[in-house]
């Protein structure tokens, strides 16, 4: 059947060192466009405000830049359901399905499937076959 992904395994991300270093390299900016601002450089007051205030509009953006998460991988399923056996048939959606659409055969009764439910459901990312494996086959 298919796994669906926790939620859990998302938010249990943690703290990582580049994490750490990027954000104290962007605090170090901040402060350093502070001391532009209050030490004397040996330029005038306007210079340095104009480079000190630069310096703390872009430590402080991209602080507050983040990377946008991948879109989750979605496989979308109907459930189709004969209405004289009662057999239930899970299938890949395709193109034109709505829910009380009568649509394939059944196996059991050759009667008309009618499509109960249309669900979409997040895939747990795909791992790839170990050499081993396919060495063996």
């Amino acid at each position: 059947m298919i796994e669906e992904e926790d939620d859990e395994e998302i938010l249990k991300k943690g703290v990582t060192l580049k994490s750490i270093l990027k954000n104290l390299l962007l605090i170090l900016l901040i402060i350093a466009g502070a001391l532009f601002i209050y030490l004397d450089f040996g330029l005038d007051q306007f210079s340095r405000w104009s480079i000190g205030f630069m310096l703390i509009c872009l430590g402080s953006t991209l602080m507050q830049m983040q990377k946008s998460p991948p879109e989750p991988l979605r496989q979308t399923l109907t459930i189709l359901t004969c209405n004289l056996c009662e057999l239930t048939k899970v299938r890949n959606y395709a193109k034109g399905d709505f829910v009380f659409k009568k649509k394939d055969k059944c196996d059991k009764c050759d009667d008309l499937m009618e499509i109960k439910q249309i669900y979409s459901v997040r895939l747990k990312k795909t791992t790839e076959p170990s050499k081993e494996a396919s060495i063996k086959k």
